[in-house]
């Protein structure tokens, strides 16, 4: 019996982190054939390819498979079961090390679906994107398997940033979120300081449309071209954010640059970057490893690694004056003791830097 798998096309073009996850999807399914499906393609000809299919409609999810990949279920729908880590991790290392719970929200589907083309034909005229919706509707024909599992990862623009909302001062505001995501990063803080007028700037078609229920603003594209439009046309703001945008950047200084340029007098800008020297990247690179995942310190988006020196040394190149660069320490990485033990026998060891999951940085211009 012939098995494949099948990658529901998204919106976003492929990218390294993409690939990267799709290639863990093939390993962990065994199929020797992977394919890309077009939603609204004819369904029927699509599945003919082959009898039990497994169909990934979230490729960005990590594929958690007890031993080898699940056969199908007779005349059932086998559901990847969504999980998350009992308790923080950091890196693919510390997950694969992690016990895995059910997701408590009730919020997330799954993430891949294994079905046999003939137990589940598709209908007449029937869209890949109905077919799937269908059999993901389906859930009285859904079925659990131990070894089936995925871990989805948030949006965490979808919430407030409290380590940055808090360090902006409270009056009346004129902000420019710079890679706003959904938006609720800084601008879920305006139920606090109705004054505040926020002002997005995000690439991401589906997110910017999220952050439009959010923002004052949003501006959609990419910041290269924004920046020079919003100084052209004479915007001026009195606090400028970059939550976790200038490690994505090929250039983070021209971007500083553009953004200071937009600057009201007195602004302020407020930076955060996740820290490489993270007690879980070194600890991961010590024992060889680094493996890019969909989120987090080691995102596979990441183009660009900050310390909280460097981070420094593009503020000041990009014009904008340091007021404090301070560590936020996140969770904290499991099962450290060992490896804390080992970092004090150097005597260069940076604790503070081991324990820092982002630096925040706060400018003038």
């Amino acid at each position: 019996m012939s098995r494949a798998v099948a990658f529901l096309a998204g919106s976003r073009p492929l990218d390294f982190g993409s690939r990267l996850s799709r290639l863990r999807w093939r390993r962990a399914a065994g199929a020797a054939t992977a394919v890309d499906w077009d939603g609204n393609e004819d369904a029927a000809d699509a599945l003919s390819a082959a009898d039990v299919w497994m169909i990934v409609s979230e490729p960005a999810a990590l594929p958690v498979f007890a031993g080898a990949a699940p056969e199908r279920v007779a005349e059932k729908i086998l559901a990847a079961a969504p999980v998350v880590p009992d308790g923080f991790v950091h890196t693919l290392r510390e997950l694969e090390g992690a016990r895995l719970a059910a997701d408590a929200s009730g919020a997330l589907g799954p993430a891949a679906i294994v079905v046999r083309a003939a137990d589940f034909p598709a209908r007449a005229s029937e869209t890949i994107n109905q077919y799937i919706e269908r059999l993901h509707s389906d859930t009285s024909s859904h079925a659990a398997h131990p070894a089936f599992r995925a871990v989805l990862f948030d949006e965490p623009s979808d919430r407030e940033r409290r380590e940055l909302t808090r360090r902006l001062p409270a009056g009346a505001l004129r902000i420019l979120d710079v890679g706003c995501g959904a938006g609720a990063g800084i601008a879920a803080a305006k139920a606090r300081h109705p004054s505040w007028a926020v002002t997005g700037i995000e690439w991401d078609p589906v997110l910017a449309g999220r952050a439009r229920s959010r923002c004052d603003r949003v501006l959609e594209g990419d910041l290269t071209r924004i920046l020079p439009a919003l100084e052209g046309e004479g915007a001026r703001f009195d606090a400028i954010v970059f939550a976790d945008v200038l490690e994505h950047l090929e250039d983070p200084v021209a971007a500083l640059a553009a953004a200071r340029r937009v600057a009201a007098l007195g602004a302020r800008l407020l930076v955060s970057v996740p820290n490489v020297g993270h007690l879980s990247i070194a600890r991961d690179l010590l024992a060889g490893r680094f493996d890019p995942i969909p989120a987090g310190l080691a995102d596979a988006r990441h183009l660009r690694w900050f310390t909280r020196s460097l981070l420094a040394e593009a503020l000041a190149e990009s014009g904008w004056s340091t007021i404090s660069i301070e560590s936020e320490p996140g969770a904290p990485a499991p099962d450290t003791a060992a490896f804390l033990a080992l970092a004090a026998a150097w005597p260069d060891a940076d604790r503070e830097s081991l324990a820092t999951y982002q630096w925040v940085a706060l400018a003038s211009a």
